[in-house]
């Protein structure tokens, strides 16, 4: 007679992501630090249709952090309220924004024109 061995390898995941026997990790994914705003400041996640919030409302001296948690690459530029851009943000980059003045900033993706923002600063 002969005897089999049958082995079963379990993959494991814990909270999307994957475990592997290796021990990899990945270096796509931004860390917790990068996507905080500083302190007195907003977050806005820039994803790949929308700026979330896009509208948004904070105090003159606040930050404005943008973080672009889509696929691909945006750029945060103002049209109208404040002079700024960000040039192209890679997925994982950031980009701030200090309110210095009252008003409101209008902000665009310039490869994505669909893509706007406000920021109404009090």
């Amino acid at each position: 007679m002969f005897k089999r061995t049958i082995t079963i390898c379990l993959t494991v995941a814990a909270l999307g992501a994957g475990v592997t026997a290796c021990g990899g990790s990945s270096s796509e994914e931004p860390d917790a630090a990068a996507k905080a705003p500083a302190a007195g400041g907003t977050a806005v996640s820039v994803q790949d249709n929308s700026y979330a919030p896009g509208d948004l409302k904070v105090a003159a001296g606040d930050t404005v952090t943008f973080t672009n948690e889509g696929a691909i690459a945006h750029t945060v530029t103002a049209t109208d309220g404040a002079d700024f851009d960000s040039g192209s943000l890679a997925p994982g980059a950031t980009f701030t924004f200090t309110a210095d003045a009252a008003g409101t900033v209008s902000y665009v993706c310039t490869f994505h024109p669909g893509m706007q923002g406000t920021i109404e600063v009090g």
